[in-house]
């Protein structure tokens, strides 16, 4: 093994760039892939979080109780009980491997009658009806009132010590010191047994999950020590238990999703495997609901994660199946001759299957690191190419991230290894024959697989197109989950677009060539006559750039897209920044206008005493606020009854500059046209268009609306589709607020604010509490963006994106600086026999700019036209998913995005090209012409 070695580590340093390279392309793969399930346990983390912060009037999540139950017709069996018992409080905590925040244990025998010891002075013939029972750890929650605790034995006088709950004393006459005769049902028939109440308790914390039966349940119950239970009762006594129960409370906060299906089936086995230990035993309480729950929703965001990854981890993949290529085409001189001296096929692989598992291991090792900060940088993505300092990014170690680490070392090394069989399969003669068909087509343009991509991504887009598939549904809360595919599908039509692009592009090089070849510079002539000649070398990069600049611009317009329109969903339902609603003072109305007393079977008005306006206009961090009143009434016009509608009393001036606005959504009218003719008249009325079609009415027409039993005369000024916080299809009319305060009692306003930039609503409510108006109720449209984008599948969805962004830009950037550079080496003798026929060096420098041109430049704009012309085919698609949105979708393609990608791919491309400069000019071509052959 030790020459093996050697030549292994001689090879892997001769060729120090594609090594490395290799190692960075595994590096980027194990981290991309494992940096998912990092992130899946830490969103799950968080989503456990909040259910364990949520109030709840039932068991803390992580509960589990078990019971047994014994029946009157048979006897509890001891040793199974005792081995029942053994495994729910050690084996099971074990198994479930979580930490235990509560273990109880609680026995107890039927209940029976309790009297009062005869011997003792005064006899107490009060007949009670108590339990016998123990609980592990009651000595450690309850405060003794009166008395002393129990012991863990016998009395000196021989009896069994016990201590009550307050209530249970009161309840039923106990006395502490009392000794009381209890009949206690055994195996062998009743016994009677005498319990001294040795002293009163009270819970130290009456909320605490130990007392997870309920206070109320020991309003009749004897405790006594659990030793003395096992001890007295059950052994010696043999009496029969009635009832066991074992809880345990679990801390799940820390739960990782690779423990979520263990979990499941454990508890899903869990009540069968105590069956067989004792039969009538079984699970009352189990958080098997929560764990599958977490699993679903796991599975579901890691689908979605990974379905985004695919993508990039194909590039990454792809990356290191080229560079392999690029490697062995160095060395495949070296593998001809071993072959032909004799060296086996599997020894070759052997070599290349090793410096794979070598490198593989490091980068498995270094990228669990790097996955961890890939992770961070998911959590702290607020959109695509977007970052939010100071979110909560604690990362930890996940077992599935290592498994997923391993599978992609695999993969990649797959990858790496899967050129090595065809190389090592041919003798010295094969390889020369091989360079004299080095002009044939590639597989996949043999077997026509981008034509097949292609209708493959248009069957998908069809199946969007047509509902088979939803691209984006709303759930209940109204946000938009995104379907996976249109991730993934989308990808498809880029990869199969360049694929197209490249089985064209010769065809270009030769139109251009016809086309100019009588006018071309020898520089251009040349640069043609390369790129035609060794055009398939050059398909490997060019793919790799149009897949970067595709993606990228598709995700950069889905990720601006998605979020663009959720924000206006949110801003459109609240109407504006903030809307407050301010408490009111009021008291019932006892008398009528006339001075009767209204009955109290009889409904009362509330009359409502408004608040100073004056603290409203001083509000810190508010640009405008407007007074807007909300209220339900019956519509009609020429007194026919049209249904119910909603009334909007409005400030005209204070509303326009405090409400939301998405003006393209007013195609009639301009909304600040609307509020200026409803200025104009008092009684003027904006109707929504709805109605008005319904009803057919226009301008001038009058409507009545009856509110609060009093009918109010309006004039249709204007109509509106759309208008904040409205429903299209609803019946509502925007009124003048003041003109209808002139016609029904005061009804209670809300006030809806315009914040400045940055500004929190906390000052607001603190100002208004300093001038004696307290706070009734507040929606901040602001703060639920920010929960929408904090979603774990949405925050998850732009971090994916982004993240694969960045490695996609990686892969292409370390692919683009290798192929130059062997390009470059490649052709040294060809540089010098040109530098020989009289080229000079900038001669020799603008040929390879021009093949950058025509190959990488190409590349970039085919990239940002096929990615561009995708965005237009998918995004559309998710307006047509499910229930229309309000407002309607739009389709967002940003400047700046464009600009964004094209400055980074272009500074990468500058650098490369900075490089190949300096290495041209440094290359000795007067020394390239040589005999032999190129190395």
């Amino acid at each position: 093994m030790k020459p093996l070695f050697r030549f292994l580590r001689r090879k892997m340093w001769n060729n120090r760039p594609l090594t490395i390279s290799s190692f960075i392309g595994l590096l980027l793969a194990v981290s991309f892939t494992s940096s998912i399930p990092l992130y899946a346990d830490h969103a799950l983390s968080r989503i456990i979080s909040s259910s364990l912060a949520e109030e709840s009037s039932g068991a803390p999540p992580g509960s589990l109780l078990t019971r047994y139950q014994a029946t009157r017709s048979e006897h509890t069996d001891p040793e199974a009980l005792a081995a029942l018992h053994d495994y729910m409080m050690d084996k099971l905590p074990g198994q479930i491997d979580y930490p235990l925040l509560q273990s109880i244990a609680t026995y107890s025998v039927a209940q029976s009658q309790l009297r009062q010891d005869a011997t003792q002075g005064s006899v107490d013939n009060r007949r009670r009806q108590m339990t016998l029972m123990s609980q592990s750890g009651l000595a450690d929650q309850v405060e003794i009132i009166s008395g002393t605790m129990y012991g863990e034995s016998l009395s000196g006088d021989g009896m069994i010590e016990a201590v009550v709950w307050e209530n249970a004393r009161s309840r039923n006459y106990l006395e502490v010191g009392n000794v009381y005769q209890y009949t206690l049902p055994t195996r062998t028939g009743n016994k009677v047994v005498n319990i001294k109440v040795v002293g009163v308790f009270q819970p130290k914390n009456a909320d605490s999950a130990y007392w997870y039966q309920g206070l109320d349940v020991f309003s009749s119950v004897l405790m006594i020590h659990p030793e003395v239970f096992a001890g007295e009762v059950m052994t010696k006594l043999s009496a029969s238990v009635s009832t066991a129960n074992w809880y345990g409370q679990y801390d799940l906060s820390n739960l990782q999703s690779s423990d979520l299906s263990r979990l499941e089936r454990l508890l899903k086995r869990l009540e069968p495997d105590m069956f067989q230990m004792l039969r009538n035993s079984r699970v009352d309480l189990s958080f098997l609901s929560l764990i599958g729950s977490l699993k679903k929703e796991s599975l579901q965001l890691q689908l979605t994660l990974f379905t985004l990854a695919a993508p990039m981890l194909a590039l990454c993949f792809y990356f290191i199946y080229i560079n392999a290529r690029q490697s062995l085409e160095r060395q495949r001189n070296d593998i001809a001759v071993l072959r032909s001296r004799g060296a086996k096929m599997r020894l070759i692989y052997a070599i290349f299957l090793l410096e794979g598992g070598l490198l593989g291991a490091v980068a498995w090792l270094l990228g669990m690191f790097c996955a961890a900060g890939m992770a961070r940088l998911m959590v702290s993505t607020d959109g695509f190419m977007q970052f939010a300092i100071g979110k909560d990014a604690a990362i930890g170690w996940s077992n599935a991230a290592g498994l997923y680490g391993f599978a992609a070392v695999a993969a990649a090394i797959l990858a790496g290894t899967l050129p090595v069989a065809g190389y090592a399969r041919q003798s010295i003669v094969g390889y020369k024959q091989e360079l004299a068909r080095a002009d044939r087509k590639p597989l996949w343009q043999r077997g026509y697989l981008d034509v097949v991509l292609l209708l493959a991504s248009g069957a998908g887009w069809y199946m969007f197109q047509s509902g088979q598939l939803h691209a984006g549904q709303q759930s209940a809360s109204g946000a938009m989950q995104i379907h996976p595919a249109f991730f993934f599908i989308p990808a498809v039509s880029v990869f199969s677009a360049g694929l197209v692009s490249l089985r064209l592009f010769p065809l270009l090089l030769k139109l251009l060539h016809r086309m100019l070849r009588r006018w071309l510079p020898i520089t251009l002539h040349l640069a043609l006559v390369q790129l035609s000649r060794s055009q398939r070398s050059y398909f490997p990069l060019m793919l790799l750039l149009v897949m970067t600049m595709g993606l990228g611009i598709y995700h950069a317009s889905a990720a601006r897209t998605i979020d663009r329109n959720e924000g206006e969903r949110i801003m459109y339902s609240n109407g504006a920044d903030v809307v407050l609603q301010p408490v009111w003072e009021g008291e019932v109305q006892l008398y009528d206008e006339e001075g009767n007393y209204i009955p109290e079977d009889q409904p009362r008005n509330m009359i409502y005493t408004e608040p100073p306006f004056a603290p409203f206009e001083k509000m810190p961090g508010v640009n405008s606020r407007a007074r807007v009143l909300q209220a339900e009434g019956e519509l009609a016009v020429a007194g026919k009854s049209l249904g119910k509608g909603k009334l909007m009393g409005i400030d005209n001036f204070g509303f326009a500059s405090s409400a939301w606005w998405r003006h393209d959504l007013f195609k009639a009218a301009h909304p600040f046209n609307l509020l200026r003719w409803l200025g104009k008249y008092e009684q003027g009325v904006i109707v929504s268009q709805s109605f008005a079609e319904r009803n057919a009415l226009k301008q001038g027409d009058l409507i009545q609306m009856t509110v609060q039993k009093v009918p109010i005369e309006f004039v249709v000024v204007g109509i509106t589709e759309y208008w904040p916080s409205m429903a299209p299809q609803e019946s509502y009319i925007i009124a003048n607020i003041d003109y209808v305060y002139d016609r029904i009692p005061l009804t209670p306003y809300a006030l809806w604010l315009d914040m400045e930039d940055g500004a929190k609503v906390m000052p607001v409510i603190n100002h208004l509490r300093e001038q004696g108006i307290e706070t009734a109720s507040l929606r901040d449209a602001r703060n639920e963006r920010i929960l929408q984008k904090l979603l774990p599948s949405r925050e998850g969805t732009y971090g994916i994106l982004t993240l694969g962004f960045i490695v996609s830009v990686a892969v292409s950037f370390i692919g683009y600086l290798l192929f130059w550079i062997y390009s470059l080496a490649r052709r040294t003798v060809q540089m010098g026999i040109l530098r020989a026929t009289g080229l000079e060096r900038g001669q020799l420098t603008l040929i390879l700019l021009i093949e950058q041109l025509l190959t990488t430049g190409l590349a970039i704009a085919l990239g940002l036209g096929i990615g561009r012309l995708v965005s237009k085919l998918f995004l559309p698609l998710l307006q047509t998913s499910g229930q229309a949105q309000v407002p309607p979708f739009t389709i967002i393609f940003e400047l700046r995005d464009t600009v964004q990608l094209l400055v980074i791919v272009l500074a990468m491309l500058c650098i490369g090209g900075g490089l190949l400069t300096v290495q041209i000019w440094r290359m000795r071509v007067h020394q390239a012409v040589k005999l032999g052959e190129e190395r």
